[in-house]
């Protein structure tokens, strides 16, 4: 009969060799990632820009405009937008009109001067932003009709 110890067999020294080493190889990967960033972030944030279709024309001014958002993440008009035109500026309200600003969509939105009488003579320059949820500003620029 054999002893009981020479029955065992254990790993070879050269796959037990290669497993020190991978163990290692991780280790040091995830250790160097969390204290040089080598391993990065992700972050999400939306991209929105005006098309350079945006109509302008009424009593008080209304510019219309289609937004998109070409980031990764959805994000809203907050009701804040801004004129510019004659010399004057002008506060007013944006409102969503179809679509929606998600990631990858197109919205169509307007911006209503909330000054009554206000209005551009036809063919003068006018100048905006939109306050989008994010905070950035989406600047537009137009001709009035």
């Amino acid at each position: 009969m054999t002893p009981v110890h020479e029955r065992r067999r254990a790993i070879s020294p050269v796959l037990a060799t290669v497993i020190l080493i991978a163990i290692t190889l991780i280790a040091a990967t995830a250790v160097s990632g969390f204290f040089f960033g080598l391993l990065g972030t992700f972050s999400s944030s939306a991209v929105v820009s005006a098309s350079s279709g945006v109509s302008c024309s009424g009593t008080p001014e209304q510019c219309t405009l289609i937004l998109t958002n070409s980031g990764t993440s959805s994000t809203t008009a907050t009701g804040v937008c801004k004129m510019t035109f004659e010399g004057s500026s002008y506060v007013g309200t944006a409102s969503l009109v179809s679509g929606s600003l998600a990631a990858g969509n197109k919205a169509t939105l307007n911006c209503v001067s909330n000054t009554a009488g206000s209005h551009a003579a036809s063919g003068s320059e006018i100048t905006g932003s939109v306050t989008v949820g994010n905070g950035a500003e989406v600047l537009f620029s137009a001709r009035a009709q």
